[in-house]
């Protein structure tokens, strides 16, 4: 009896299997064909018996998007999966560091088997960082499972990764030749072994031409071994001999990336269960799957794809659409869009639409988003205002702004024409669309106020296109460094805030609450006012970690560390943010660890520590972690602080024209301000002494008006020589203020830097150093010891610039011996 569909595993494929159960990670790899699903899927089979947890992903298309939605799917039903949920795909250090702690936290207490499948289908190198990572991680009960037609990590990954890694190739999935003969006899053929040796030396071990031949061999009795395309033999075995109507079934199993018996029917549209059930058994390059649905082979689904594509174009689409349908009744609205678009069936699709309010769209839908509405009927569109107000939501995050304000005018003229409509739900419709208005105003206060207030006055409830869990910061951690439009505006935006938020706040729930209180505290921070903003910053504190805003928290975290500068006082919150020791917990936002980095780099960068500054807010390489583009002037701002605390000046001014330009979309004034104050810092310290007056009298214009001199005293050591001679000249008032603010932060670095590195710092000292240091902390002048220590002046000048190196005493400073004493008395 012929058994032509059954699978075979020789000894020695087994063998290698049963190797699995002790790697942490297993790349498959080799050309399509060889079996390297099946064999993989044999393996997971037998650890199901064993009764380990097994997770199947299956990758269908080439976006990273669709990956994480996978992985996310793979997890549900457990801790790490709601965890998961909560973030994306990891694109930099501490997005990964965060999910490799998800999972050090939340993995299952169980071996766990993850088997992802055709990897050679992505084309984004964040996934397979986030597959070495993991890979690297090395957790003890987790086996991935990789498979592949291509190389998933390089040479230089796999020697990374060592014993951590398994690999199976070609050479081990090819069937040898005793495996051949034992696979033919299985099956019911009866081969001589001049057959055999034939058939082994034309198919090399390839498991589906050698499949194919037996069925070829069955049928006609002999072998096809001079064809040229494997596609071609599929067509010529598998699809041209069946009977017209399974030759529809087959092709129609040949569309989706999955299907069920049931979808193919409804598709084909009669009754034909009978017809697929015979297709099933007598295909073995069908598939089916752990959650029960089937899928072809890529070879087969190529096959079938290229002859469906022959077809009369309204025939496809006749299939096109029932298969959108059949979507869409089981209420898989995403999968249902694309297929219901290729059917040209527009009244299903936007009623697909309007169930996605919380749509994450798939790559391919980003395509067809605007050719929709383009191409959809207006007496159709016109019925659907919802439809078209959610996909005018996902225009705005995808930045397609000329499309979104010709949809706006088709959303209006819907609503109009809708006569269906309540008053009620009109208005409803109405102050959606304000609410998505509202942020085409951006940084403007007042005029996203507007758009607030007339979508309270026509909502009935809460609006869908916020969400209180979203970043109100876009991960920046300074708010006047997003609104502070322009100069001589400070009073008016501290004001704009305070009016304009509290109806903001009613609007969605208290998102971004305490940012309003917050604005007050950084402006006074700004003009040096360093008592009076404890109350405004203690009360953006309560509010913000009244109603779960971390963003707000984070930037009030920032103000303090930059107020206890002055005051002398260590941040424990800066060194907790540089070792990410802090308070959110991991299965928060991931953006947020990078607004803590820049906190943390900020600091250290004014306190004069560059070791503690996060390499990526330096490295200038284009692989810096995200924060949403609104963000990035401060980032920029903040970047160009460090590089000033590295010496790295010339770095700094290649990077400023780049800096100053991202500025200028959203007219971030706070950060053009500090941009200008540290170009003028980083001439001076390549001793450019025209240039920095320049530009240091341009930040001075800056600043004057709002006396916004915070900057300029951040980066007193480098301007002090400039910010004097500017004391008697034009800017006279701003410069003087900058100086006093200075010598107050000076004095606070100075007590910082004493009490908490004195001990460490000391410890560097050679005998020699140190005995110099406690003659110079006595008061002892250069001279008096040399003559002690029987060295010349020089050298002892020498030797002091070294100390105050090691000792993190500003070289600069006129207190330097004073700064010494203290810290010899300290320590």
């Amino acid at each position: 009896m012929k058994r032509l569909n059954n699978l075979y595993y020789s000894k020695r494929i087994k063998e290698l299997l049963a190797e699995l159960q002790t790697a942490g990670t297993t790349l498959v790899v080799a050309p399509m064909g060889y079996g390297k699903t099946l064999a993989v899927q044999y393996f997971l089979q037998e650890q199901e018996r064993c009764g380990k947890k097994v997770l199947r992903q299956s990758i269908y298309g080439a976006g990273a998007e669709a990956f994480w939605q996978g992985v996310c799917h793979s997890w549900q039903n457990t801790e790490l999966g709601a965890a998961l949920l909560q973030q994306s795909l990891p694109a930099d250090a501490n997005a990964k560091t965060l999910v490799l702690e998800l999972f050090r936290q939340l993995l299952p207490q169980e071996p766990v088997y993850w088997f992802i499948d055709d990897l050679h289908l992505l084309e984004s190198s964040e996934v397979i960082d986030f597959l070495f990572a993991l890979s690297k991680a090395g957790f003890a009960d987790l086996h991935l499972l990789l498979v592949s037609r291509g190389q998933i990590f390089d040479g230089s990954r796999l020697l990374e990764l060592g014993r951590k890694v398994s690999c199976l190739d070609k050479h081990d999935l090819a069937l040898q030749r005793d495996e051949l003969a034992e696979y033919s006899s299985r099956c019911g053929l009866q081969l001589t072994s001049q057959q055999l040796d034939a058939l082994h030396e034309a198919c090399e071990g390839w498991f589906s031409v050698t499949y194919l031949n037996f069925l070829n061999y069955d049928r006609y009795q002999r072998f096809c071994l001079d064809t040229g395309s494997v596609y071609e033999m599929i067509a010529n075995v598998l699809l041209r001999p069946l009977p017209s109507e399974q030759q529809r079934l087959l092709l129609l199993m040949g569309q989706p990336e999955e299907f069920t018996p049931e979808q193919v029917a409804y598709a084909y549209g009669t009754s034909c269960r009978e017809s697929v059930g015979r297709l099933l058994e007598c295909n073995a390059f069908i598939i089916r799957l752990a959650n029960g649905r089937l899928r072809c082979h890529h070879m087969l689904k190529q096959a079938t794809r290229h002859a469906f594509g022959l077809l009369p174009e309204a025939e496809q689409q006749m299939y096109f659409r029932r298969l959108g349908q059949w979507y869409a009744q089981q209420k898989e609205y995403e999968e249902a869009l694309d297929w219901l678009y290729r059917g040209r069936d527009f009244d299903g699709l936007l009623a697909a639409v309007q169930q996605l309010r919380d749509w994450s769209m798939h790559p391919q839908h980003r395509q067809h988003l605007f050719d929709w509405l383009c191409e959809c009927p207006p007496e159709i569109l016109w019925q659907y205002p919802q439809a078209v107000l959610i996909i005018m939501r996902r225009m705005f995050s995808l930045n397609m702004v000329p499309e979104m304000l010709q949809v706006k005018e088709w959303y209006v003229t819907a609503l109009e024409r809708n006569t269906a409509l309540s008053q009620r739900e009109r208005d409803n419709y109405y102050g959606e669309l304000e609410v998505i208005l509202s942020f085409l105003a951006f940084n403007s206060i007042t005029g996203m106020s507007e758009h607030h207030r007339r979508a309270y006055k026509l909502l009935s409830g809460a609006p869908q296109t916020l969400s209180k869990q979203g970043i109100w910061t876009f991960g920046a951690p300074s708010v006047l460094g997003l609104y502070l439009r322009t100069g001589c505006s400070l009073r008016q935006t501290v004001e704009d805030m305070q009016e304009c938020m509290p109806p903001y706040y009613l609007l969605s729930g208290w998102h971004g609450a305490g940012a309003a209180e917050l604005t007050e505290a950084e402006a006074l921070l700004l003009q040096g006012r360093i008592d009076e903003m404890d109350m405004p910053l203690q009360k953006a504190y309560y509010q913000a970690e009244k109603h779960g805003q971390e963003c707000i928290t984070i930037c009030c975290d920032f103000l303090e560390m930059q107020r206890d500068l002055f005051r002398g006082v260590y941040s424990s919150k800066a060194e907790a943010y540089s070792r990410h020791q802090w308070q959110l917990q991991p299965w928060k936002q991931s953006m947020l660890l990078n607004t803590a980095d820049m906190c943390a780099g900020f600091y250290y960068a004014l306190l004069g520590k560059p070791e503690y500054i996060p390499s990526w807010l330096t490295d200038g390489n284009g692989q810096q972690p995200s924060v949403l583009y609104p963000a990035r002037p401060c980032r920029n701002y903040i970047s160009a602080q460090c590089l000033l605390a590295q010496g790295q000046y010339t770095e700094l001014l290649v990077r400023w024209s780049d800096w100053e330009q991202e500025c200028r979309p959203y007219s971030n004034f706070l950060c053009l301000l500090y941009l200008q104050v540290q170009r003028a810092a980083a001439f001076a310290g390549r001793g450019d002494v025209t240039s920095c007056r320049a530009s240091l009298k341009q930040a001075l214009a800056m600043a004057e008006a709002d006396k916004l001199v915070l900057p300029l005293a951040q980066n007193i050591a480098l301007l002090r020589p400039y910010l004097e001679q500017e004391a008697q000249g034009e800017y006279s008032a701003a410069a003087a203020a900058a100086l006093h603010l200075g010598q107050q932060m000076e004095a606070g670095r100075g007590q910082i830097m004493s009490a908490r590195f004195a001990e460490a710092g000391l410890q560097e000292l050679t005998e020699q150093e140190l005995q110099i240091a406690q003659l110079a902390a006595a008061r002892h002048t250069n001279r008096e010891i040399a003559q002690r220590l029987s060295l010349s002046e020089g050298t002892i000048k020498q030797y002091l610039n070294k100390i105050f190196a090691k000792l993190q005493i500003d070289a600069a400073a006129k207190n330097k011996r004073h700064q010494l004493e203290r810290f010899f008395s300290n320590s």
